[in-house]
């Protein structure tokens, strides 16, 4: 068998020595990919809890500044958003309040979500504030 020269030999030594540097930068990508979803898995549906709460808060304000709903029938309506996203508060944390020539609806609440073994608190105040007509 006739022998390469030193140069063809050289690059097939480093092209033997580099196999699988291309595998190993695609599970690191594949691993840094899979734990931003799974981040995201757990933490996204918090704050479309929160943006729905707020949502609920600016509509009940909007209709009890119009004098189309009570503010027991307010709260009533929010209470109800609340269980249906099984948000972590009490029917008398939800506000409503009158202040000057706004009417102000809102609440206060956590979510604590556990990431990979860490405890993340999520802290929300969804509130909704419309004008008297």
């Amino acid at each position: 068998m006739p022998q390469q020269p030193t140069r063809e030999r050289a690059l097939g030594r480093r092209a033997r020595s580099q196999r699988g540097e291309g595998h190993f930068k695609l599970l690191i990508v594949v691993v840094i990919i899979g734990l931003i979803g799974y981040v995201g898995f757990k933490i996204v549906p918090a704050y479309v809890n929160n943006y729905q709460m707020r949502d609920t808060c600016e509509t009940e304000s909007r209709l009890f500044a119009a004098h189309q709903k009570t503010e027991d029938k307010v709260r009533a309506t929010v209470w109800e958003t609340v269980q249906s996203l099984s948000i972590p508060v009490s029917e008398d944390q939800i506000k409503v309040e009158i202040v000057g020539k706004t009417v102000r609806v809102s609440l206060q609440y956590a979510v604590t979500v556990n990431i990979l073994g860490y405890d993340y608190t999520m802290n929300f105040n969804p509130a909704g504030e419309s004008p008297i007509i």
